[in-house]
């Protein structure tokens, strides 16, 4: 069910959306000691859209499959929920900079080439609301994929719905998933990131555009082996040109001579695209079925790689020996619903009928060549500056032929705050916001069982109160070595934090507003973005405008400084599991870089991470605040010591703890009441927040700050 924040009051009746496959509905998960790994995430931010709240920055792999799923996958799910995202994150997309198969110890049986051994890393992160029964043990390597089925019959994926045989169901033989692919790998064999970049670039501009051109499935008569998809080829031409496509049948493993191939269907081991005379049109999805085509540390065989040096958006291999069994690989009919207006995504996913637990899609899954996306336009408020509650009234057109605009979704700074019928307004009260900078995003769902999608996004600046934040840098742009100083502004009350954000995993902090320095290294190469968000002492924040840098790929003369290690104070629920950044700077390279702890947390257990994050739970009964200390080295030196304060918040702020929220309460937090309260500032409008100030809100202070903060 598709929650509902407090920011937001509809003026008509809700109506629940799903999933329809854009940026808003993919997870990045980022090593943030990977250079390609940042890179690269830098750039699908950028050119796709991505929001803020939905990059994940850790090391997305695991020595083992138990071990992924008793770290990465709880990992995974907190922080989905902690970021109030959950509710409509379908795509999880991994970042190339690690590896793409997990240790399995024979879990699933195989009666081909006995127990399994190992799975790919898209299969486990997939399996995040089944990894208990996987466990389990007694699965087969045909365990089938509830989202799969055999008709062209495209239907949108949620990750929030239970599937049975290809349609949402309530049956005890439904199953709920993620779709996960791999943007690429960079390891040997695999594909470089100029060439991942160029996958990104082609697959966005791929989008909406009908390409003309022939789906060519391969019978390659000379490979029996792997030509066993063939049988499938008749009902497939059929369907793909029951969508509008066109459709051919040839002999061969590759479509010599063809320049207008929008995807291939074929089986062979040791053809090379690459060298073949044909050309993929973008958006293009080939494969094609052998043992090895994602086993990377395999010196034999064609790899997907080559399928995305060509100029394809996506492909499919297996991470180990599968057999040629064709329930592990996509139908041919994938084409057609791909043809039908289903993203990249959905149509493997939906095309592989036993679960992948060796198969690794790999590719930009939300390409949408054959997607009707509407054009939303949002006629008011983009850039506006506001208080109080405003209205914000959607609209929004598509091309499809017979389909319409079924509803909206509003997401503010991430989050989904709620979903209308069309002809209906959002009011957004503004009172809840961060001053200065949000973001929004309106999407809107065409109303057929694709439920395609399309957005805008825009910004609103909240001015409600005197607070007040802004930041400026240096320069905008340098190689790796570049110190960007950026010099942040606040007004408007004391400061008791500010926290320098990309995609709100903190790179720098200071008790004060002033200069904070990072280098580009660990920024990442392209054009990142960040803000600057300043925390008072009386529980406002405010936010700045954002400033996006161009950070070439390039080392540059690192110039020899100490590295710098940053102090700042986070909230972490009782009991829960968090990411817990190391934010630090320096000039030097990653390679002999490391982050030390110094002094664990009492109440908390480091439970893994490493390099600039640490993964944490919380202890149920934890209270207060607590510790955790680090220091970085590199060649040029040794950091000073600098500590994360964990704050352990039940997740509200507790309203009487004004003065430093950091969990405690004295004599500073009744002060700070009555100064909020003499100005009639909203901290001290606690009884009944409508902007009376009255004695029940000095009575409501004194009822909390006598019963102490949760």
């Amino acid at each position: 069910m598709r929650r509902r924040s407090a920011i937001l009051t509809t003026l008509a009746a809700v109506s629940t959306a799903l999933a329809g496959g854009g940026p808003e509905n993919v997870l990045i998960i980022a090593d943030p000691a990977s250079p390609d790994a940042l890179r690269l995430s830098n750039h699908y931010i950028a050119v796709r859209g991505v929001p803020a709240s939905n990059v994940l920055y850790m090391d997305p792999d695991a020595p083992s499959y138990a071990d992924f799923a008793s770290l990465n996958l709880p990992v995974l799910l907190a922080e989905l929920a902690a970021r109030g995202i959950e509710d409509h994150i379908d795509y999880i997309l991994i970042m190339p900079g690690g590896g793409y198969k997990l240790p399995t110890g024979g879990i699933v049986s195989d009666v081909c080439v006995g127990p399994i051994q190992n799975f790919s890393i898209t299969a486990a992160y997939s399996s995040a609301f089944v990894a208990d029964e996987i466990l389990a043990g007694g699965l087969s390597r045909s365990w089938p994929n509830r989202y799969a089925a055999g008709a062209i019959d495209p239907v949108a994926f949620d990750s929030e719905t239970t599937y049975a045989s290809g349609q949402p169901s309530e049956s005890s033989f439904a199953r709920r998933y993620f779709i996960a692919f791999v943007l690429g790998y960079t390891g040997l064999r695999g594909n470089s990131p100029e060439e991942l970049l160029g996958l990104v670039n082609r697959s966005a501009a791929a989008d909406a555009t009908f390409p003309d051109g022939t789906f060519y499935l391969m019978n390659n008569t000379s490979d029996p082996a792997r030509n066993v998809r063939s049988s499938q080829y008749g009902g497939a031409e059929t369907r793909i040109k029951e969508a509008g496509g066109a459709a051919q049948i040839l002999a061969g493993a590759l479509p010599t001579g063809r320049h207008d191939c929008l995807g291939i269907v074929s089986g062979f081991a040791n053809n090379d695209p690459g060298t073949t005379d044909l050309t993929l049109t973008p958006g293009a999805f080939c494969d094609h079925l052998t043992s090895y085509a994602a086993h990377f540390d395999a010196g034999q065989q064609t790899k997907v790689s080559a399928w995305i040096k060509k100029g394809a958006s996506g492909s499919f291999g297996t991470v180990e020996e599968p057999c040629n069994q064709v329930g592990k690989f996509p139908r041919a009919n994938m084409h057609a619903t791909y043809r039908a207006g289903l993203s990249l995504g959905e149509s493997t996913f939906r095309s592989v009928f036993y679960y992948p637990f060796q198969g690794l899609p790999y590719g930009d899954p939300i390409t949408r060549p054959w997607s009707h996306i509407p054009d939303v336009s949002v006629p008011e408020l983009n850039g506006a500056t506001v208080s109080g509650a405003v209205t914000l009234t959607p609209s929004a057109i598509t091309t499809h032929p017979t389909a319409g605009i079924a509803s909206f979704d509003l997401l503010v700074n991430g989050v989904l705050a709620d979903s209308l019928t069309r002809g209906s307004a959002f009011s957004i009260d503004t009172t809840a916001l961060p001053e200065g900078y949000n973001e929004f995003g309106v999407v809107a769902y065409e109303d057929s069982p694709i439920r395609t999608v399309g957005n805008f996004t825009g910004s609103l600046d909240v001015d409600n109160l005197p607070h007040d934040a802004s930041m400026s840098v240096n320069t905008t742009s340098g190689p790796f070595s570049t110190r960007f100083d950026f010099n942040v502004s606040a007004s408007g009350a004391p400061v008791s934090q500010v926290l320098l954000l990309q995609n709100e995993r903190v790179v720098a902090a200071s008790g004060a507003a002033g200069t904070l320095s990072v280098h580009g290294r660990l920024l990442g190469a392209s054009t990142p973005t960040l803000i600057a968000e300043v925390q008072f002492q009386d529980g406002i924040r405010a936010r700045t405008q954002p400033i996006t840098l161009d950070i070439a790929n390039n080392p540059g003369v690192p110039d020899g400084s100490t590295p710098v290690a940053y102090a700042y104070s986070t909230p972490v629920p009782p009991g829960s599991i968090r990411v817990v950044q190391l934010p630090s700077t320096f000039a030097d390279s990653f390679t002999n870089a490391s982050w030390d702890v110094v002094t664990g947390p009492a109440q908390a257990t480091i439970l893994g991470g490493a390099g600039p994050y640490r993964i944490i739970q919380a202890d149920a009964g934890a209270t207060g605040s607590d510790e955790l200390s680090f220091q970085v080295t590199t060649p040029s030196g040794t950091s000073a010591v600098a500590t994360v304060n964990l704050v352990y918040s039940a997740g509200t702020p507790c309203p009487a703890d004004l003065a430093d929220p950091i969990g405690t309460l004295d004599f500073s937090d009744v002060i700070a009441f009555l100064t909020a309260f003499a100005a009639m500032e909203p901290p001290a409008d606690l009884a009944d927040p409508i902007g009376v100030f009255d004695f029940s809100d000095i009575l409501e202070f004194l009822v909390v700050f006598g019963s102490g903060c949760p």
